[in-house]
């Protein structure tokens, strides 16, 4: 009885995982947890656009007005229009080669563990 409540527990807590996404991002080798957590969707990986920034050192504003995210590191910046992500209880998730791309960092994709890595210099 023990051992399948124990099944069943994991089994919950899996289950869970890959409804949320089951993807996990590592920021330059550290572990980035977020809310809403990084999500696969047709064969693109969606992270949290400010987690994902900030984590290497970006810097994300909104402009309200148009609509327009500006994602900074450094003097760099890149501007992101909300319709360019998808939106998950209210946070903008854009695909992690477009965080990548903005920020000047190196993307990597493991589809095994199903992990993101994003390394800035």
């Amino acid at each position: 009885m023990r051992r399948t409540i124990m099944l069943l527990a994991a089994l919950a807590i899996a289950a869970t995982a890959l409804a949320q996404g089951g993807v996990t991002l590592v920021a330059n080798g550290k572990t980035v947890r977020s809310d809403p957590p990084p999500t696969l969707r047709e064969g693109r990986v969606y992270v949290p656009l400010r987690a994902a920034a900030e984590a290497v050192n970006g810097k994300v504003e909104y402009d309200a007005a148009t609509k327009r995210v500006s994602i900074c590191r450094g003097p760099m910046c890149t501007f992101v229009m909300q319709d360019e992500g998808i939106t998950i209880n209210g946070r903008l998730l854009v695909g992690i080669r477009q965080v990548g791309e903005a920020l000047d960092a190196k993307v990597d994709w493991d589809a095994g563990s199903r992990t993101v890595r994003i390394t800035a210099n």
